[in-house]
């Protein structure tokens, strides 16, 4: 896991994650051996709260939504549900989540939404600097 604070804009993590694909290259890794799973709190933010869920509610559903990569959705599905979100937002949540598809994903949130414009440019980066088949986008 890792997470950028300090310095504006992906292009700080475009740098870091083309520091670590160059050392992983260095000593023999490749990009077939290890995938660098990506994908975007502040797009995820923008499609809970307009599912309604409340910005209170928010930390607690990340926390949630990211133990689905360890347990089923029956797992935790009534702990959605003690935070307040209904059936209906669990299962728009979980079609939302399993997308992987820029396009598809800008399609829900709006092409014009920054989240999803940075998220874009940080693959575009990766593109630029040839780290690109290094990264795997898990969608918001």
């Amino acid at each position: 896991n890792m997470d950028m604070w300090g310095v504006q804009g992906v292009e700080a993590e475009a740098e870091l994650l083309s520091a670590v694909t160059t050392f992983f290259s260095n000593v023999g890794v490749t990009s077939k051996d290890v995938g660098i799973k990506v994908n975007s709190r502040a797009v995820l933010a923008e499609i809970t709260k307009a599912m309604g869920v409340p910005e209170d509610k928010f930390a607690a559903t990340c926390v949630l939504v990211d133990k689905l990569d360890k347990v089923k959705i029956e797992d935790i599905q009534d702990d959605m549900e003690a935070i307040g979100l209904t059936s209906e937002v669990i299962e728009q949540l979980l079609e939302t989540l399993a997308i992987r598809d820029f396009d598809e994903l800008a399609n829900k949130v709006g092409d014009d939404s920054a989240p999803m414009q940075e998220l874009r440019r940080l693959f575009d980066l990766a593109d630029a600097y040839g780290f690109r088949d290094w990264l795997l986008f898990l969608g918001p």
